[in-house]
C-alpha cells in the first residue's frame, strides 16, 4: 500500500511539473515574440521614449441625417480630419489638436470645427481658437486629454504591448497580406482586453482588434518606416462590421524632440468667462404670449398655439417611438390651462427622423399634419401606415393658417433643404427646430464645435429671410432649447465672429 501511495505521488509531482514547463515554454513563446516587436520599432530607445508628437491627415466616414428628402432618412458622411497630437513623458505633459472640416454631409460652409485639449503642470485646459479663448477643466487628465488617440499609434501600442507582457497569451498564427502573423491577446475577458497582430519576419503590428461598448474595430496599419531608429506606419484603418470608420493616409511622427513650449497657453487667449447651462430636467410650462405656449424637457419641446376653437403644435422631437413626449406636453397644457380642446393641426417643420418621432401619437390624437411638399414622401415613409391624403395639408413659403394667426416661412438650407418655421404676428414671435439656440443660461455655444458653428450660419440664413420678408421678431424659440431669446440676444449671436477655415489652421495648428 506505502509503494503505491509513493507511486502516485511521483505521478502526480510529474504532471505538476509538466504543467509548470509548459506554462513556461508558453510565457517564454510570448516573451520571444513581443521582445521581437519592441527591438523592431527600436529597442531600449521605445521603452525610455522622453517624447513623442504626430500628426496625421485622415478621412472620418459616419452615417448620418441627409440634408434632402430624395436622399432617404440617412447618408453616409465624410470628414477630412487632420491631427498633432504631442507627449512628453518625463514630465507627462500632452496636448491635442485636431480639425474637422465636412467634405460631404449636411453642412452650410467650410468652416471647420476645432478641438485642442492640453495637460500640463497637473491641469488641465480646453481652448477655444474660434473665441480665442481657454478655461482650466478639471475632468482633463493625463490619460484622455487626447481621447484614447494615442492608443492608435503603433509604437506605442507595442510599448504598452511590453508593459503587459505578463498578460499577453498567444492565440494563433493569422495571415495578412501574405504573410504569417502571431496573434496575441492581451488582457483576455476583461474589459481592457486588446488582440494584436505581429508579422512573424519583421515583428510590425499590422492589425489590432479592441471592443468598446459592444463594438468590435480592427486598426489596420500600413506601410511601416523606419525614421530615427524607430518604426512607425505611416497609414492606418479603423473599421468595424458596420463599414469604414476612419483612414489617415499620411502619418508622421517624431521622437524625442519636443520643446517645452509646445505646451503653452494661446498668450493673445482670454480666460473664458463663466456661464451655466440651463436646466432643463424638469418638464417646464412656459406662457410666451396670450394662448402661446411653450412646453417640453430635456432636448424637445412643443409649441401650441391656441387657435380658437383648437390649437396647432410644432415640435415633436423625441429619441424613441416610444418616449411620448410630445403627449406628455399635450397633457401638461391641459394641466395648466384647463382647456381641453384638440390639437387640429400640427407643423412638421422638415424631413428628419428625430423631428418626426412623436408623429404616430399626434396622429393618434387626430391632428392633421402640415408638412412642406417636397418632404411628404419622407413623412410617409416614415410613419407606420400611410396617412390619408386628407389628413395631410402641403405648405410653402408664407403659407397662413387660423386666419393669419400663424405664418408659415420655409427657411432653405444645406442641414434640411427645406424647413418651416412658425411666425406669429401678433406677437411678433418665432419658433424654428434645428436652426438657433442655446443651452446656456447667458451666452451661446462656440463655433469651434460642431453642430453650433454650423447654426450660426443657418441663424444668419434666417435672419436674412426675415429681412426679405420684412416681419420683425421679438421673441425666438427653439424646440431643442428651453432657453427663449430676445432679439437683442440674436443680435449679439450675429455679431460672434465665425472665423474662416485658414485662420482656424493657423490657430490650431499654424498652419
Amino acid at each position: 500500500m506505502q509503494t503505491l501511495i509513493k507511486t502516485l505521488k511521483q505521478v502526480v509531482s510529474s504532471c505538476a511539473l509538466l504543467v509548470v514547463c509548459n506554462v513556461g515554454v508558453a510565457a517564454q513563446k510570448e516573451q520571444r515574440i513581443i521582445s521581437h516587436a519592441v527591438a523592431a520599432y527600436g529597442g531600449d530607445a521605445l521603452l525610455t521614449l522622453q517624447s513623442i508628437s504626430a500628426r496625421e491627415q485622415a478621412n472620418q466616414y459616419s452615417q448620418w441625417q441627409s440634408s434632402h428628402a430624395l436622399q432617404g432618412e440617412t447618408v453616409s458622411y465624410v470628414n477630412e480630419q487632420q491631427r498633432m497630437l504631442l507627449i512628453d513623458f518625463t514630465k507627462q505633459h500632452k496636448a491635442f489638436k485636431q480639425v474637422t472640416t465636412r467634405l460631404v454631409g449636411s453642412h452650410g460652409s467650410n468652416m471647420p470645427s476645432v478641438i485642442e485639449r492640453l495637460f500640463v503642470a497637473d491641469k488641465g485646459y480646453v481652448i477655444d481658437h474660434a473665441l480665442k479663448q481657454y478655461q482650466p477643466a478639471s475632468n482633463i487628465t493625463f490619460e484622455n486629454t487626447d481621447f484614447t488617440v494615442s492608443e492608435q499609434l503603433d509604437p506605442l501600442i507595442i510599448r504598452k504591448l511590453y508593459q503587459d507582457k505578463a498578460a499577453s497569451k498567444w492565440t494563433d498564427t493569422a495571415y495578412i497580406q501574405g504573410a504569417a502573423h502571431d496573434v496575441l491577446t492581451v488582457h483576455e475577458g476583461s474589459e481592457q482586453q486588446y488582440i494584436v497582430y505581429l508579422n512573424q519576419q519583421t515583428g510590425y503590428l499590422s492589425r489590432m482588434l479592441t471592443e468598446r461598448g459592444g463594438q468590435l474595430r480592427s486598426f489596420d496599419f500600413l506601410n511601416h518606416q523606419l525614421q530615427q531608429g524607430f518604426v512607425w506606419a505611416q497609414q492606418l484603418f479603423v473599421s468595424s462590421s458596420e463599414g469604414p470608420i476612419y483612414q489617415a493616409y499620411l502619418r508622421e511622427l517624431s521622437f524625442n524632440s519636443l520643446k517645452s513650449q509646445a505646451f503653452s497657453l494661446p498668450k493673445a487667449y482670454k480666460v473664458k468667462p463663466k456661464d451655466v447651462p440651463v436646466d432643463v430636467s424638469k418638464h417646464t410650462f412656459l406662457q410666451l404670449a396670450k394662448g402661446v405656449y411653450f412646453i417640453g424637457q430635456g432636448w424637445g419641446y412643443t409649441l401650441f398655439v391656441d387657435a380658437g376653437e383648437y390649437f396647432i403644435s410644432a415640435g415633436a422631437w423625441q429619441m424613441h417611438a416610444n418616449d411620448k413626449a410630445w403627449q406628455k406636453n399635450l397633457a401638461l397644457l391641459k394641466t395648466h390651462t384647463g382647456l381641453n380642446k384638440p390639437v387640429a393641426q400640427h407643423v412638421v417643420t422638415h424631413h428628419h427622423s428625430d423631428h418626426m418621432m412623436g408623429l404616430e401619437d399626434v396622429i393618434a390624437h387626430g391632428a392633421d399634419l402640415i408638412v412642406h411638399p417636397s418632404d411628404i414622401s419622407a413623412l410617409q415613409a416614415h410613419l407606420t401606415a400611410p396617412l390619408v391624403a386628407q389628413r395631410v395639408i402641403a405648405a410653402t413659403n408664407m403659407h397662413t393658417l387660423a386666419s393669419n394667426k400663424v405664418v408659415l416661412i420655409d427657411v432653405p438650407n444645406s442641414h434640411a433643404s427645406h424647413n418651416l418655421v412658425l411666425y406669429l404676428p401678433e406677437h411678433k414671435l418665432l419658433f424654428s427646430e434645428d436652426m438657433f439656440g442655446s443651452s446656456w443660461q447667458s451666452g451661446f455655444d462656440s463655433p469651434s464645435n460642431w453642430p453650433h458653428g454650423d447654426t450660426y450660419h443657418r441663424l444668419k440664413i434666417l435672419t436674412d429671410k426675415l429681412q426679405q420678408q420684412e416681419l420683425e421678431v421679438s421673441v425666438y424659440a427653439s424646440s431643442h432649447h428651453r432657453r427663449v431669446l430676445t432679439h437683442a440676444e440674436i443680435e449679439q449671436a450675429l455679431a460672434i465672429e465665425l472665423p474662416t477655415k485658414a485662420q482656424l489652421m493657423q490657430r490650431v495648428l499654424g498652419e
